[in-house]
């Protein structure tokens, strides 16, 4: 079994990129692992990228030390707990006016574990399902019927990201902030994830953001993929 992965971010037309993107390798209690991270730092915010790139590097710190795999998803929860505590403190501290979404996916062999706030989204795309139930949304939106986010990384203490677990087998696993998303064709989407397998997900990986530049989209564009092989 291996781990298939390829993630960027892209900087568009806007000014500034405030997304992060993470892709990691490693063992847990002698299991393969993997971390997928995508993190949209709010643009309305002055210091987004702060929360973006600090929310990216603690849980990354956080996996390098993940120890107990028979809860390591719940964990992982837990560990996006105390990093939003972590960046509102130092925010405080800062005077800094920062948020950000966070969509973590963690496999570890053929199990994976997802948390999510905002407005980043995690897509599954299983092969072996009928064409039209083969993408499914793992994550919900954050956001109300005026387009804000309700919920996010960096700015309240009570915050209760989603969480979901269950088999990898067999399933293709997108990572990606709106600026990929809200232009974004769903068959073409589903059509991208179908039957990669060996082959890199590069292709899929940039065709998807290519679509989205050619119509319109101006926001920067942050991608992972990941699939397991055998």
């Amino acid at each position: 079994m291996q781990y298939l992965y390829h993630g960027f971010s892209l900087q568009n037309k806007r000014p500034s990129n405030m997304d992060s993107v993470l892709l990691k390798r490693g063992t847990i209690q002698g299991r393969g692992a993997l971390l997928a991270l995508v993190c949209d730092g709010v643009g309305s915010m002055a210091d987004g990228a702060f929360a973006s790139g600090e929310a990216t590097r603690m849980l990354g710190e956080w996996f390098d030390r993940a120890d107990a795999a028979d809860r390591v998803g719940l964990d992982m929860r837990d560990a996006v707990l105390r990093i939003n505590g972590a960046i509102i403190a130092h925010a405080k501290v800062g005077r800094m006016d920062t948020a950000t979404t966070l969509s973590a996916l963690l496999l570890v062999e053929n199990a994976y574990s997802v948390v999510h706030i905002g407005d980043s989204r995690i897509y599954c795309y299983d092969g072996r399902l009928a064409e039209g139930q083969a993408l499914s949304l793992l994550t919900g939106d954050h956001v109300s019927e005026s387009g804000n986010l309700t919920a996010c990384i960096g700015q309240r203490p009570d915050i209760f990201p989603q969480y979901a677990e269950g088999a990898a087998d067999g399933k293709t696993f997108l990572l990606c902030s709106h600026g990929l998303y809200k232009r974004m064709d769903m068959g073409l989407m589903a059509a991208q994830l179908k039957g990669w397998g060996r082959q890199a997900l590069k292709e899929p990986a940039e065709a998807m953001a290519q679509y989205v530049i050619e119509r319109g989209e101006t926001d920067n564009i942050t991608v992972a993929m990941v699939k397991i092989e055998y």
